[in-house]
């Protein structure tokens, strides 16, 4: 549910800063980015509650399986983004990047505030 609420209040965010500043960067591409993000963001955690539950060995790996597998995703968004869409404006790419980590941030707050209190 908190993945959902980040993901609305950026996306309200890039539209406010789109309406004061529409050549930064591509209104509708930053918004595909933000669900890309979203969706990778998600994947990684299902991964991680799937392992969260079993014994300890398997949860380690499928922790780091799913810190891989949101930095794979988040590649293969990247190439997407900049290779395939060509959005490359400055603008684009420091938006990909504050996403990127806004996300990243995201996750491992959930991992670690969910290892805290699994340890306790």
């Amino acid at each position: 549910m908190s993945l959902l609420i980040l993901s609305l209040v950026i996306i309200l965010l890039i539209s406010v800063l789109y309406r004061f500043y529409p050549s930064l960067y591509n209104h509708a591409y930053a918004v595909a980015l933000t669900g890309g993000f979203t969706l990778a963001a998600f994947i990684s955690l299902l991964i991680f509650f799937n392992g969260f539950s079993s014994e300890a060995g398997r949860s380690v790996f499928l922790t780091l399986m799913a810190l891989g597998m949101k930095l794979l995703l988040s590649l293969v968004l990247a190439l997407l983004f900049l290779v395939v869409f060509k959005n490359d404006q400055i603008g684009s790419v420091i938006l990909f990047f504050i996403l990127y980590l806004a996300f990243t941030f995201y996750v491992i707050r959930t991992f670690v505030s969910v290892l805290k209190k699994k340890t306790v």
